[in-house]
This record gives C-alpha cells, structure tokens and sequence, in this order.
C-alpha cells in the first residue's frame, strides 16, 4: 500500500479577509457618531473624509500603511494643520482613554497599532497574526497567518 502524503504550502496557512469601507463607517458611526468617508488612493493609502455640517468644511486626512509586522501595524497620516491640530488636541485630551495598544505619535503623524496587547483580539492572536493590509476600490483586505 502507499500511503501518499501531502506537502503543505504557505498558502494553505493564509487567511484573506476583508472588510468593505461601508461597513468600517457603519462601525465608526455606531460608536462615534460619525460617518466618514473613504478612499482608496492606492494599494497602501487611503482617505477618510469626515463632512460635520452643511456650511462647515469637509476634514479629511490620507492614511498609508507603513509596516505590518507580527506584533505591530505602523500607520502614517497626512492632513492640513487644521486638522493636525485637532488630532493633536483630541490625542492630549483623551490621552488617559487611549487604549496602551495604540501609540499615537502627532509630532511625527504615526500611529502604531499593536494587536497582541488589543482586549478585543485577544482570543483571535491566539490563532492568526496579521500579515498585510492592502486596499482595494470599496474593501479593506487584510491577509492573516495562521500559528
């Protein structure tokens, strides 16, 4: 008898998720009361835009993905300095409310994202570390690594 054995492959530990930009502003709206808008400017960069009330200038801002590495996920944004001012401001305020899993740097406009130490993912880093993000058109594609 032969007993065949099957080669594993990278690919046979790679999960691809996604999530559409619709469903990212449903979250954001439910929790803040605030339904941004994206755009995808390329494979890396996005733009949120953000419309408060008729007569009041859209905020928007350009959101790149640095590095996406096991235990971090880097992120970089560029905006006008109205709005670097408010992020500035709002980081300072609720600085004791910020989660210690994500750093945000306004001086140098970096957020870094650390998902082993996020209470909400705790049960799925067990099993999956993030590998990439990309985006696309109307999604948010994030490739996972199963451990």
């Amino acid at each position: 008898h032969c007993i065949k054995h099957r080669s594993i492959k990278i690919e046979d530990w790679i999960m691809k998720a996604a999530i559409t930009f619709t469903e990212i502003s449903n979250i954001i709206e439910k929790k803040f009361k605030v339904h941004p808008t994206f755009t995808k400017l390329d494979y890396k960069t996005i733009e949120v835009s953000y419309k408060p009330k008729p007569y009041v200038p859209t905020i928007s801002m350009k959101l790149h993905i640095e590095t996406v590495q096991d235990d971090t996920v880097s992120l970089s944004y560029d905006c006008n300095t109205a709005v670097s001012l408010m992020i500035s401001g709002a980081v300072a305020y609720l600085e004791e409310k910020i989660p210690h899993a994500i750093e945000v740097n306004t001086t140098e406009k970096r957020v870094n994202l650390h998902p082993l130490q996020m209470k909400e993912l705790e049960k799925v880093v067990e099993y999956v570390s993030v590998s990439d993000i990309e985006f696309d058109d109307n999604y948010m594609n994030i490739t996972l690594i199963m451990i």
